[in-house]
């Protein structure tokens, strides 16, 4: 089904080679080219090549005209139509609304092309974008509007709907990407009134520092109101030169991939919410500056995803595991034409032991990836894909060249390399801190300025990165430090297990006791024992849970479709599981 590559002229991938490949890309000379450069928080390793503002990555989608860019519902957008509506929507805000370089706009919608036209309109104007997590609920919503304190909100009608009520207490423009049925306020705009209007009418394109502040992502925490992580125009070019170099490195180490199944350009089906990095990054900044054309959904359908791959010749997918799981798992797969997919991506969350196999069964060999970052890193970290992935599937990947790891004990000593640890980074990517708050900046950062991600991990000996739990979550039995991460990697190994989620409750003879909680294939429903034995041969029977509990339905998920761990344990705790 898949295109042969032409293997001929390269040489065995082993980790070594991988290495070497990467010093040999970002040496002295070559475009790839990283060194150390100076910002007024210190020395980070960087791209000597990537863009220095937003503006230049959005001034290089400009330069592909005519070519199609959109494709969402029955609409299609040329990128030459999709700069028109940019301009009048940047003009608008300019002369209309006075919006100076470093005021906010925030964007709560689900993905649609307004989300790119206006988060587009408000950078060229020098505003910082507040993109706002759209599956918030009204307090949340709120919340992010009024702690950025934005001067203009873009909303779709769902999110209109939620907060409309709290218009006046929010002291903000609203525009509307939808028709409503009430009567809007004086402070309420209609985008479709802007973009038919405000074409042709000149404003002054902002001229940014690198430095200068372009991006407010609020984190979506399990617990409490979520922190709005800063960014700025640097940190996002150089993600987007390193999105660039692993697609190069994987080309110069497994050779280039041929479009197949009727495909002939770049086309990525957007499944991730833009209002995460990856998204913005992967599905947004790098395919518009390359010229391709994006697919969008307004929410996630299997059935309609597949329709859009046959249809449209979808090239690449990158979505969280839970998504690339239900599309795989769709009993209608084989009735579609899915030969023009050649790239699969995972991440955002652990791969199911399932996933890698399902992938070669459905698609035979397309190129995939994962990997391991923060939003507070602008999703960038580790990461692997195509031959990278293969030599350790299980592992997130090797670190980016622009990025720079190490761990520390509970203690806060840094630890020899090989030893588990808290996981702390530092680069180019990582936030400069958090929206107005400096002691929750204070919290994350050390005094050497190295961000404290709160996960525990190891780089092995060969420069891969294993993610083995958080912080938070260390369960402390009897004296022994048990981390719930490599209990649920091993119950993932079960067939028969979808989802599980290990935490620890307390306990008066223990300390604290462990609990899992598992979502499971029909057939294993209730199978306490064979699970039991089945985690037997693979940990330490102190790591083995005291209580295994089966749920009957899905387990809850958070903002960003990972597995809702406090909400698991406060179900189970009540005796709702």
């Amino acid at each position: 089904m898949f295109a042969e590559r032409q293997m001929t002229d390269f040489q065995p991938v082993t980790a070594a080679r991988v290495h070497e490949e990467i010093r040999n890309l970002t040496r002295q000379g070559e475009f790839f080219e990283v060194t150390r450069r100076s910002y007024s928080f210190g020395e980070r390793l960087a791209f000597i090549n990537a863009a220095e503002t937003m503006l230049d990555i959005l001034q290089s989608a400009r330069n592909h005209g005519d070519a199609e860019f959109l494709v969402y519902e029955a609409n299609r957008l040329t990128y030459a139509d999709f700069f028109k509506a940019a301009d009048a929507f940047a003009a608008w805000l300019q002369r209309a609304r006075e919006i100076q370089p470093g005021d906010r706009v925030a964007l709560a919608m689900s993905n649609r092309p307004e989300w790119l036209i206006a988060f587009a309109g408000a950078i060229l104007v020098g505003a910082i974008v507040v993109p706002i997590n759209s599956w918030g609920k009204a307090d949340e919503l709120s919340f992010a509007i009024h702690d950025s304190g934005a001067s203009v909100v873009v909303l779709d009608r769902a999110r209109f709907d939620l907060v409309s009520n709290r218009l006046p207490d929010l002291d903000t423009h609203v525009v509307i990407a939808e028709s409503v049925d009430c009567m809007p306020a004086e402070s309420v705009h209609f985008l479709t009134e802007i973009l038919d209007t405000w074409p042709g009418h000149a404003y002054e394109v902002a001229s940014p520092d690198t430095e200068s502040a372009c991006l407010v992502l609020y984190t979506s925490g399990s617990t409490g109101f979520p922190k709005g992580v800063v960014h700025h125009h640097a940190a996002v070019c150089q993600v987007h030169m390193n999105m660039m170099f692993l697609g190069f490195l994987t080309m110069q180490l497994e050779g280039q991939r041929e479009f197949q199944g009727g495909a002939t350009r770049e086309t990525p089906l957007l499944t991730v919410p833009l209002f995460h990095a990856t998204g913005l990054n992967s599905g947004f900044l790098v395919p518009a500056s390359l010229g391709h054309k994006v697919v969008m959904m307004r929410k996630w359908n299997r059935d309609a995803a597949l329709q859009l791959i046959h249809d449209e010749r979808i090239t690449n997918i990158s979505s969280v595991p839970a998504i690339l799981m239900d599309l795989l798992s769709s009993p209608d797969f084989n009735s579609y034409d899915t030969s023009s997919l050649i790239r699969v991506a995972s991440a955002g969350a652990a791969t199911p032991s399932g996933l890698p196999e399902l992938i070669r069964t459905r698609l035979g060999e397309p190129n995939r990836s994962t990997g391991y970052a923060m939003t507070e890193t602008l999703a960038v970290a580790t990461t692997m894909s195509g031959c990278v992935y293969d030599l350790k599937p299980d592992s997130a990947g090797i670190l980016s060249p622009i990025m720079e790891m190490r761990f520390a004990s509970t203690g806060g000593d840094v630890l020899p390399p090989g030893q588990p640890g808290e996981i702390q980074m530092r680069g180019i990517t990582c936030t400069t801190g958090y929206w107005r708050s400096p002691e929750a900046t204070a919290d994350v950062m050390t005094g050497d300025g190295w961000l404290k991600s709160g996960d525990i991990g190891y780089l092995d000996e060969d420069g891969f990165l294993h993610v083995t739990g958080r912080i938070k979550e260390i369960v402390i039995r009897g004296g022994e430090n048990i981390f719930p991460g490599e209990i649920e990697s091993v119950a993932y190994q079960h067939p028969a297990v979808k989802e599980v989620v290990v935490f620890g409750v307390d306990d008066v003879a223990m300390g604290e006791e462990l609990v899992m909680v598992c979502y499971c294939q029909e057939a294993l429903q209730h199978a306490e024992v064979e699970l039991r034995e089945f985690l037997g041969l693979h940990l330490a029977g102190y790591k083995v849970p005291r209580h295994i509990v089966f749920s009957r339905d899905p387990l809850p998920r958070n903002a960003s479709e990972k597995l809702h761990k406090l909400k698991v344990r406060e179900r189970f705790i009540a005796g709702n599981v």
